[in-house]
């Protein structure tokens, strides 16, 4: 009888943990927001959309900065804010954690212009203070989480006296 080892199982949980929330919430908002019809074809663009994104999220670890390319572009072309904004934020905060700071400040700032222009290509009604501006407040937080897991992985410790 062969057992998986512990750090699978672990590994396998730290990887699909985050994600499997996003998307049970995405898919429970393309549910509820499910029309019949003509605008059938846009639920099947909202499944793919979400589909990408959770199959980027899981793939995260080996091409950060690939993987948050992929939800972007997903993002930029679904105009899907409702569901795409969680897994956006997550890849930019692990390309904040894994990547260097130069890529990491490229990143955010790539995201940020993709998040606040995603309305104004569409067509969509902005508002500053409730869209753009809790927008960019989440895009910064999320960077910031990430460069602070990145600096607290491993600590400088002082040498013993």
């Amino acid at each position: 009888m062969s057992r998986k080892p512990q750090w699978t199982r672990a590994r396998w949980a730290r990887v699909a943990g985050p994600v499997l929330p996003l998307t049970l919430f995405g898919a429970g908002w393309i549910v509820l927001h499910a029309t019949t019809g003509r605008a059938g074809a846009h639920t099947l663009f909202q499944a793919l959309a979400l589909g990408e994104a959770t199959i980027a999220l899981l793939l995260r670890g080996r091409k950060p900065a690939g993987a948050l390319a992929g939800i972007l572009a997903g993002y930029l072309l679904a105009d899907l804010d409702a569901i795409m904004i969680g897994p956006v934020l997550l890849a930019l905060a692990v390309v904040a954690d894994r990547c260097g700071r130069r890529t990491a400040a490229a990143a955010t700032l790539i995201t940020a212009a993709v998040v606040t222009g995603m309305p104004l290509l569409h067509g969509d009604r902005v508002s500053v203070l409730t869209d753009t501006l809790p927008s960019l407040a989440a895009i910064v937080l999320a960077a910031g989480l990430g460069s602070w897991i990145r600096a607290h992985r491993h600590p400088v410790r002082p040498a013993a006296a």
